[in-house]
């Protein structure tokens, strides 16, 4: 059993460390609305490449991860902002979602009046969706860890015996070209915060429903920019569990508070 923190219980969702309502641009075409209405309610939303032009296996992956990271223990309520006329249908996907969540609406931009129209009528629904879901304090007792390894990590092992030891479930994952392919793993295993060890290639990232602690290396480019780091691997083993329950606690990592970082969808077919 990991250490009891202060959580938001979220329905079926879960228990999760924060307690965020999600903007869910099903295609491409809306994630600049969906940014607006965001940006006003103090929601989180994302940009992607996605939700048309899709075809074979990922129509259906890809709306099966949007579902995933809908039903992730630290979204409250979600509101999904549609076209109209992409593959990914925005009704069909907030349909699947009431299944599990009622804390969940839609809006599209092609029957609300256009992109003004629309980012008013989302404002007034993200609102309807917070009055009627508040957020409820309760205790997390089952906290899971993400590690995101795209670099050899010395202390892995002594790492990971520190998190067991110390309560935490933790779910390990290697990535093959960048975190933004771990973090979405991560997701899917609904890890409530990443501890992630970025290339010496790669700067510090974030994932917006996911809190990212970023352990800088020793290379030039970390010790470049290390203020986009929490903390630096040389003090790893002494400093991480004291971070991570701050973290769990609510304090912001410097990803959240810089607002940085991707989703990254999963994609077996080539297409446009």
């Amino acid at each position: 059993m990991s250490p009891v923190t202060t959580g938001f219980s979220h329905g079926n969702r879960g228990v999760g460390i924060r307690n965020h309502q999600l903007i869910l641009p099903s295609v491409v075409c809306s994630t600049h609305v969906a940014r607006r209405i965001a940006e006003a309610v103090k929601g989180v939303t994302f940009a992607h490449q996605h939700g048309c032009g899709i075809i074979g296996e990922d129509v259906a992956g890809i709306d099966n991860f949007f579902i995933q990271l809908a039903d992730h223990p630290n979204v409250n309520s979600v509101l999904v902002i549609a076209l109209g006329c992409e593959t990914i249908q925005g009704q069909e996907l907030a349909a699947k979602l009431l299944q599990s969540n009622e804390s969940t609406q839609y809006r599209i931009i092609q029957e609300s009046g256009g992109v003004e129209g629309t980012v008013a009528a989302g404002v007034k629904a993200a609102g309807e969706l917070n009055d009627a879901y508040p957020a409820t304090s309760t205790e997390i007792q089952h906290l899971r860890v993400g590690i995101d390894l795209a670099r050899p990590v010395k202390e892995l092992v002594a790492l990971e015996k520190l998190l067991h030891d110390a309560g935490y479930e933790v779910i390990t994952s290697q990535s093959e070209f960048s975190s933004a392919e771990s973090f979405t793993r991560l997701a899917q295993e609904k890890a409530h915060i990443i501890v992630s060890f970025p290339d010496d290639s790669q700067p510090a990232s974030g994932f917006p429903l996911i809190p990212v602690i970023n352990v800088a290396s020793s290379g030039f480019l970390h010790q470049a920019i290390t203020g986009d780091f929490d903390i630096q691997e040389s003090n790893l083993l002494a400093e991480i569990l004291p971070l991570i329950a701050q973290v769990a606690a609510g304090s912001q990592t410097v990803a959240e508070r810089n607002k940085s970082g991707e989703i990254r969808a999963p994609r077996v077919v080539r297409s446009v």
